[in-house]
């Protein structure tokens, strides 16, 4: 193994983590937003808006018009809350829209771009390209890592790679969307998204109790962006493995935004941010 970054020990992403997604592929802007309590509205006015008017809302394209019936997104089949604040549920609806809307589904949170949380109305009907491998892994164990677009130098900063335990719509600061990349393949956090053969080398060369999140985090701390992806080396010294993996569970906890059980980030002297 190398410190160098264009080595060849430095792997591309896709040696590295090898099943990934394209991003969420809404097909209309409406479907999501910073407000939950505006998306209910919306929902609201579509459901009540008749023929050439609910067309005209919906905004329909070659994959989703407001006669298109699909199946239920992954782990939103069952019963949902209605829209009404009541507590009461109501059955998740794919019928076609334009004669079955049912009940508004409770907006989910949503990583937009690296760093912008928002709200996303999970009706399999109202997204294009909703990507429900992603959502049927979805749970309280996975984190997603998520590649962005290569900026050139001069052009300015732009990470890299991020990571989110929310479902993230691959939004990149490059304006090119990046792949997403679970890190476990099944849910529960089973079967890790790691190529054949890696865990076992990195517990053999650098540190014997290596984790699937310890990979995870050293590709964080250690990505490299290039113009085919970024590309993440893989050091020979132990140090420097431990010292990346401790940088990058640092990153994790930043961007996980205080979930999880961690803590939130602060400012410096304990300050929190305040946006008016």
């Amino acid at each position: 193994m190398t410190d160098a970054p264009d080595g060849p020990d430095s792997l591309e992403l896709d040696e590295l983590m090898p099943w990934s997604v394209r991003p969420l592929r809404t097909g209309r802007s409406w479907v999501a937003g910073p407000d939950p309590a505006a998306l209910r509205a919306r929902w609201e006015r579509l459901a009540a808006a008749e023929g050439a008017e609910q067309e005209r809302l919906f905004r329909p394209s070659r994959s989703r018009t407001p006669h298109t019936a699909v199946a239920a997104l992954p782990g939103r089949s069952g019963r949902s809350a209605a829209a009404t604040g009541t507590g009461s549920e109501a059955a998740v609806s794919t019928g076609r829209f334009a004669r079955e809307p049912g009940a508004c589904p409770d907006p989910v949170r949503i990583l937009h771009g690296p760093f912008d949380e928002q709200w996303l109305l999970p009706d399999h009907r109202l997204i294009d390209a909703a990507r429900p491998e992603l959502w049927r892994v979805s749970d309280e164990r996975q984190l997603f890592a998520v590649e962005h677009g290569y900026v050139p130098q001069g052009i300015g900063p732009a990470p890299a790679l991020s990571v989110t335990h929310l479902l993230p719509d691959g939004h990149s600061p490059a304006g090119r969307p990046g792949r997403i990349r679970p890190l476990y393949r099944r849910p529960g956090g089973t079967d890790p998204n790691l190529a054949p053969g890696l865990l076992a080398a990195v517990r053999a060369r650098l540190d014997p109790e290596a984790t699937p999140k310890a990979v995870l985090a050293w590709a964080l701390a250690a990505a490299v962006p290039a113009p085919a992806g970024c590309r993440i080396p893989l050091p020979a010294d132990p140090e420097v493995w431990a010292a990346g993996v401790e940088l990058g569970e640092e990153l994790v906890r930043l961007q996980l935004r205080g979930a999880r059980g961690g803590e939130r980030p602060r400012l410096p002297g304990g300050r929190r941010p305040y946006v008016r």
